[in-house]
């Protein structure tokens, strides 16, 4: 049993509905009016002219029937190739009965049967059998004419008429053919055409979505670290400050010269939440269009000159083509790992390598520090000591890049980093483990 069509678009396709209604009804008058004077071979009666155009007009009236219903229900669109076969079978059963009740009327009525018969059996067939169901037909209809003579010819005239009319049956068999390949190339052009719209609107909808989904993201991971840094840094400090001059207030009569190493320690605890709130601060006046990596890169670099660290820096290639996400990360990157040598290395010498290529970018910040060891910091990560760099970790694997951290005892500190350009491009594609890149 053939399956149903597919269900019709907005905009139907009114061309072949258009030819088809011209068609049928030119054949239509054709057919009518004539009637009154044609004769046919010698032994043909009158009433077997009759009889053909009656049959004619049926089959006209049952294929343009088809043809509407067709155009009306499903606008011609074939949801597979079984359901073209039967329709065009459809199509075949008159002139089947035609050929098993009335074989004589066969050569009278070719005329307007082969060329309805070829489009409709071309758009079924592929190009090279259409070409094949052509050349029959054609083979058909000059059987007919040399073998059964004129049929159809008014009083009077000779055979150069029926030659006219030949090459005009010859003629609308090929131009049917033609037109039933422009259509299905037009028809295959248009689906075409709308799968790739429907398929750039999928994309649209999933950038949507995505992009919705990043921002998200970004907002939270940003709400996250402001909150982490109020809670874990700032607050921190300000509960040392708290104590620090309760223990001032405490010894101010007692032991004067322990009140005043209290008052220095807790303006020193000032100093350093000072440098928190600037550092939060910074990061949120960097995320603005036009950021500038290599002069935002200098201001925490500055901070370890003014503390008397060496700093040597070496920053190679463009931002050219870099996500702001990507650089905001890099300047994360630098941020974090200078609070965290202020806080806590103690370091002599600093050095910050950072290469911007083609398709990634490298970043390493290296101290003579102090060091520690990386296992605990993942043990105590919840903890201000943790050097922070848990939370620059998860910055830097929002954007799809890798970070490590190399330390020990004794040994200074290595952070390293590296992440895409551009990390919307690595979307959709995974590794051979089904991890993303």
């Amino acid at each position: 049993m053939a399956s149903l069509p597919s269900k019709p678009h907005r905009e139907r396709d009114v061309s072949r509905i258009i030819l088809m209604t011209l068609f049928f009804l030119f054949h239509f008058m054709l057919i009518t009016q004539p009637i009154s004077f044609r004769r046919g071979p010698e032994g043909e009666s009158p009433a077997d002219f009759s009889l053909m155009s009656a049959l004619n007009i049926a089959i006209i009236g049952f294929w343009f029937i088809l043809e509407v219903f067709e155009f009306l229900a499903w606008n011609y669109k074939w949801k597979n190739l079984k359901y073209g076969v039967t329709i065009t079978a459809v199509r075949c059963i008159p002139v089947l009965a035609l050929v098993a009740f009335f074989p004589r009327l066969i050569p009278g009525m070719m005329g307007f049967m082969a060329p309805l018969l070829t489009f409709y059996l071309s758009l079924v067939f592929s190009q090279v059998w259409s070409y094949v169901v052509v050349a029959i037909f054609w083979l058909i209809q000059l059987l007919l004419f040399f073998t059964a003579g004129l049929s159809a010819t008014p009083p009077k005239s000779d055979r150069s008429y029926g030659v006219v009319i030949l090459l005009y049956q010859l003629m609308s068999m090929m131009l049917m053919f033609l037109f039933a390949q422009f259509w299905k190339e037009d028809k295959k052009n248009r689906e075409r055409q709308a799968a790739l719209t429907a398929e750039i609107q999928a994309s649209q909808e999933e950038l949507k979505r995505y992009a919705s989904k990043v921002s998200h993201v970004v907002a939270l991971e940003e709400r996250t670290r402001i909150a982490r840094d109020i809670h874990d840094n700032l607050g921190h400090t300000l509960t040392a400050i708290s104590i620090q001059l309760n223990k001032a207030e405490a010894f101010f009569r007692k032991d004067p010269e322990v009140s005043i190493q209290a008052i220095v320690d807790a303006r020193s605890s000032m100093h350093e939440a000072m440098l928190d709130i600037r550092s939060t601060l910074d990061t949120l006046n960097a995320q603005v269009e036009g950021f500038d990596l290599l002069s935002q890169v200098q201001k925490p670099l500055e901070s370890l000159r003014q503390t008397g660290i060496s700093v040597l820096s070496d920053i190679k290639g463009s931002t050219e083509g870099y996500n702001i996400s990507v650089l905001l990360a890099l300047y994360r990157f630098v941020q974090e790992g200078v609070t965290n040598i202020l806080k806590h290395a103690e370091a002599h010498e600093v050095n910050l390598e950072i290469r911007l290529d083609g398709d990634q970018a490298f970043a390493e910040l290296r101290d003579d520090g102090r060091g520690f060891d990386p296992r605990a910091m993942k043990n105590r990560k919840n903890d201000a000591s943790g050097y922070g760099l848990t939370g620059l970790t998860d910055r830097i694997t929002l954007v799809r890049g890798t970070f490590s951290v190399e330390s020990a005892p004794g040994q200074g500190t290595i952070l390293k980093a590296c992440m895409p350009k551009d990390p919307v491009a690595l979307i959709g594609k995974e590794n051979t483990d089904g991890s993303d890149r």
